[in-house]
């Protein structure tokens, strides 16, 4: 129990939850009881995305290394080509990843600092990306009035049993919002039943309607920016519930067959 942390959630009703949160395994609990996460609900949709772009880091593989087999050396063996191409898109993703938690920590420390909890965060200079991404979304900050509420706080929907931790809360001009950060191709519709199910988590904890959600994706190759907002909190959550229902169902079926 001591990999747990443990964050105290006070309900503007009078009621408190304690969620614990087991970093290395990246799951909640409540008093020893799992609690599914956001992202592992929507985890069942299905992300066509995905296999195109792994298949492109492969042949990009294949592009960067064919000429070994032409003569050159140390030429690849054909097993070694083969298993490089399959493996092609971890390579790229661990990169990508250390870009995206990069600019994540930056954005968190940035608003922590506002809030008066910490310093002013330094740049990640070791990535040309990661500088872009934060620049852009400092510009992005300049063109909206926005009081920062909290950076990555836990919330548990006391409804519904899911948790998660919304990267932050503010008001931007002028309306109550939940923020999440995405390091990704493009804006994909399932961020937008995330970010729904986390505003209604924060409504329950605070009180409060969500009146939009904005999704900030920083390309992790480009460190383009690009600012998604939707104001349709009830049609989005209303999906994200039939993936809850379908989650609950599939481990229902594999707790019965012993998976």
């Amino acid at each position: 129990m001591a990999d747990l942390e443990g964050s105290l959630i006070e309900y503007h009703d009078g009621s408190k939850v304690i969620l614990e949160f087991n970093p290395k395994k990246h799951w909640y609990s409540i008093d020893g009881e799992y609690v599914p996460a956001c992202t592992t609900i929507l985890d069942n949709i299905a992300k066509p995305a995905l296999v195109p772009w792994a298949a492109n880091e492969g042949a990009k593989f294949y592009i960067q290394n064919y000429q070994q087999t032409l003569g050159k050396t140390p030429a690849l063996k054909h097993e070694d080509m083969a298993k490089g191409i399959r493996g092609a898109y971890r390579t790229t993703s661990g990169s990508a990843i250390n870009i995206g938690m990069a600019v994540h920590k930056w954005c968190e420390a940035a608003i922590l600092w506002k809030l008066g909890r910490g310093e002013i965060p330094e740049m990640p200079t070791k990535w040309t990306e990661a500088e872009n991404a934060i620049n852009a979304f400092r510009e992005w900050v300049k063109l909206h009035e926005i009081n920062w509420l909290s950076a990555e706080e836990k919330i548990y929907n006391r409804a519904h049993g899911y948790a998660g931790t919304v990267d932050a809360i503010a008001e931007v001009d002028g309306e109550f919002c939940v923020i999440d950060w995405k390091t990704s191709k493009a804006i994909y519709s399932p961020y937008h039943l995330q970010c729904a199910a986390y505003a209604k988590a924060v409504e329950d904890i605070h009180g409060r309607e969500v009146e939009s959600a904005y999704v900030l994706r920083f390309d992790k190759a480009t460190g383009e920016f690009e600012a998604g907002k939707s104001t349709e909190i009830e049609e989005n959550f209303q999906g994200f519930l039939g993936a809850l229902a379908l989650y609950r169902r599939l481990k229902e079926l594999e707790n019965r067959s012993g998976k």
